[in-house]
């Protein structure tokens, strides 16, 4: 049994609900890395924040983001 063979005998035993997740996940394989804006279309917001509202974004970044609940879960 080679690997295709393999994969769908476990897909087939998935709900339909959890075969679309396994597609969605598979497609999201192949794709790739999603693509961002161009630089350029983002140059044209430099320098749109002041010296001080950027300085309070960084550190509400630094203070909120990459902070572990464990209580979240």
């Amino acid at each position: 049994m080679d690997i295709r063979d393999r994969i769908a005998a476990e897909v087939g035993k998935l709900s339909p609900e959890m075969q679309e997740q396994v597609l969605r996940f598979v497609s999201s394989l192949v794709s790739g890395v999603p693509k961002g804006e161009n630089g350029a279309i983002l140059r044209e917001f430099s320098g749109s924040l002041d010296r001080k509202s950027a300085h309070e974004m960084i550190q509400a970044i630094e203070e909120a983001c990459e902070q572990v609940d464990a209580a979240e879960w």
